[in-house]
């Protein structure tokens, strides 16, 4: 689900020059340097959001590293040999208002006549924060940087709700060679290192209610990252937050503040009430493990936590909900999680949004209390079925019918992945279009019954069920269709 970010179109200037054993490399005209061409977008939302159009702030910088493959020589305007598998460029390119971006330092790269050239870029400056990556993670990444072995390591970095937005974009790689004939710009496409989440309250109840305490309990606040050449980047360092939200700022709040009607909303991040945009916050990614309950049987291990009351109610009652993220839910980087706690009638539900950075593009969404709630897979009138077993046992050859709903969302694929002995059976059909006004299904599994098959013992197929929505991500929906492994067994012989 990674989104990229913009282009950034690194320049060069062409050098003609003689081949040697040792090439010199003249110092070309400073016009025809490196430089920067930033993709048109869209304005954003919050700071956090900072894309295609806020990345062009005066100001703001991007630091660049080009390691040099396949080249050992001299350059007039460098001191000593260039090196293989050396640091050929390490310096900031500053934005300054043009549609171009270029060197601000003096320096003139030109390309060499021989060997490839890496680059690793990431913001290294937002001039509208006032901030640079080296403050911000307490060090000089520039140094850190590992050319030997291509990867960018970042520092462990603790970020609460209220943390400075800087949006740490990084990107990895571009590999070029010399250009014989022109100087075609080299892309490098940004994307970034956090997720963003947004979240929100909102009443579609029929009563008035005080919300008096939200928490969320369990993420992880504190990481670092190992960020390759090619590839995805790797978190470790853990430290789970003991609270998200400050529950001393929410509570200093006035009683008319936290009080909602009939549909209206307040933003817990942004401490703004009735307002239509949510504000998001970075966050660091979180995989399945770190989102989910200790324990999914209790409750009380659930990291959300709601205290609120009906102002209806005589008694003043206080009501406690807990609730969980989405089964199977991860945050990834370059995406934005917008989540909503919906009062209905008597009843709390979590509702959420998964969109891509620049969100306006497209966006899917689904509502977790819908599917939470579809009927589970099931293989009623088989006779090999024996509830409340999970399994099903295929008599006498004959297909085996299951059946499930998804409620929601609509217009997406569902795909069904068999596992364990495939060979031995066949699922028709195997996928389908979700219907949200029909979202009853059916399909058969059909046994291989090829007399050429060992069938020496019990032979298993279990099920993966997939989601595909219409952005082309892909969702895992086994926690929601197909929360056991149900199986269907063929005897063996």
């Amino acid at each position: 689900m990674r989104k990229t970010f913009t282009y950034l179109l690194l320049a060069f200037a062409a050098s003609a020059v003689a081949l040697s054993c040792h090439r010199e490399i003249p110092v070309i005209p400073e016009e025809d340097g490196i430089f920067f061409i930033a993709e048109e977008g869209t304005t954003p939302a919050s700071k956090a959001l900072l894309n295609n159009n806020t990345l062009k702030t005066n100001g703001n910088r991007v630091h660049v590293m080009d390691v040099l493959a396949g080249f050992s020589g001299t350059a007039s305007w460098a001191e000593g040999n260039l090196v293989e598998g050396g640091l050929y460029i390490n310096d900031d390119v500053v934005y300054s208002g043009a549609v171009v971006w270029g060197f601000n330092s003096g320096r003139v790269y030109p390309w060499t006549t021989d060997g490839g050239h890496q680059f690793f870029g990431w913001l290294s400056y937002d001039s509208a924060l006032d901030l640079t990556a080296d403050t911000r993670f307490g060090t000089t990444l520039a140094d850190d940087f590992d050319y030997s072995n291509r990867k960018l390591p970042i520092p462990a970095l603790e970020m609460t709700a209220d943390s400075d937005q800087f949006d740490f974009m990084y990107g990895n790689t571009a590999y070029y060679l010399m250009p014989r004939t022109s100087t075609d710009p080299v892309p490098i496409t940004l994307q970034h290192l956090f997720s963003a989440i947004s979240l929100q309250i909102k009443n579609e109840s029929m009563d008035e209610i005080l919300v008096k305490n939200v928490t969320i309990e369990g993420l992880k606040n504190k990481k670092s990252a190992e960020i390759p050449f090619v590839g995805d980047p790797t978190f470790t360092n853990y430290t789970a937050t003991h609270e998200f939200l400050d529950n001393a700022l929410y509570y200093a709040l006035p009683t008319a503040t936290k009080t909602l009607t009939t549909d209206q909303t307040y933003d817990l991040l942004a401490r703004v009430k009735n307002t239509a945009i949510a504000e998001y916050r970075l966050i660091w990614p979180q995989t399945e493990e770190e989102l989910a309950p200790s324990d999914v049987n209790d409750i009380s291990t659930y990291p959300i936590t709601v205290e609120y009351e009906y102002l209806a109610d005589e008694e003043h009652i206080n009501h406690t909900a807990k609730l969980r993220f989405p089964e199977g839910e991860s945050f990834e980087p370059g995406v934005r999680y917008a989540f909503t706690l919906l009062f209905t009638q008597k009843h709390i539900q979590l509702t959420f949004k998964v969109n891509p950075w620049n969100y306006n593009l497209y966006e899917w969404s689904y509502d977790e209390q819908s599917i939470s709630e579809v009927k589970e897979l099931d293989f009623k009138d088989n006779p090999g079925y024996d509830k409340p077993s999970k399994t099903c046992r295929i008599v006498g050859g004959d297909p085996v019918k299951g059946t499930f709903s998804v409620v929601n969302p609509s217009g997406a694929i569902w795909s069904i992945e068999p596992v364990g002995d495939v060979e031995y059976f066949t699922i028709s059909p195997n996928q389908g279009t979700v219907d949200s006004n029909n979202p009853d299904y059916e399909f058969y599994v059909i046994p291989n019954l090829d007399p050429s098959l060992d069938r020496s013992t019990d032979k298993e197929l279990r099920f993966k069920f997939h989601i595909q929505f219409t952005n082309g991500t892909v969702h895992d929906a086994n926690s929601e269709i197909n929360r056991d492994d149900w199986t269907v067994i063929l005897p063996k012989n």
